[in-house]
């Protein structure tokens, strides 16, 4: 028997992954289109890899609740109560209302405090010599020439 080719062996694997490991659930017109390459090795591997995911997920859909459990739920079940009308939803807001007050002013405190960091982190850093040159130029004692020197007036 001719080897198969990949791409079928590819749309053999999408089946098996859409539709399990066992041909017979497959639909009709697929069974068809792969009866002459289910009785190779290939065919068998891709098979296998599907059963074995087959066996995971029949597993894993076994529902491990107890019934006991069920009815200890539904025993305890209450509805909720229905609401009247606008009065009472604003009522039931009444509790976080109270804390609206607090929540903008932390919300003004958030934001000036990341606002006072951005200005901040904004600014450029003062070197010593430049802190130098202010206090320099505040005091009128001396003048910076082109090259960097500083000359000093002794009136």
């Amino acid at each position: 028997m001719a080897p198969i080719s990949t791409e079928r062996l590819e749309a053999l694997q999408f089946c098996a992954d859409a539709f399990g490991g066992d041909p017979a659930r497959w639909p009709a017109e697929r069974r068809a289109e792969f009866a002459d390459i289910l009785d190779t090795n290939e065919a068998a591997a891709v098979l296998a890899e599907a059963r074995t995911l087959d066996g995971f997920l029949n597993a894993a859909t076994a529902p491990r609740m107890s019934e006991d459990l069920m009815n200890r739920v539904m025993a305890n079940y209450q509805p909720p109560k229905a609401q009247a009308g606008l009065f009472d939803f604003l009522r039931s807001l009444a509790p976080v209302m109270r804390l609206a007050p607090a929540g903008a002013l932390a919300g003004i405190g958030a934001l000036g405090m990341a606002s006072g960091v951005m200005s901040a982190s904004a600014q450029e850093t003062l070197t010593p010599e430049y802190e130098a040159l202010a206090y320099m130029d505040d005091l009128a004692l001396g003048e910076l020439s082109d090259d960097g020197g500083l000359s000093w007036d002794a009136e």
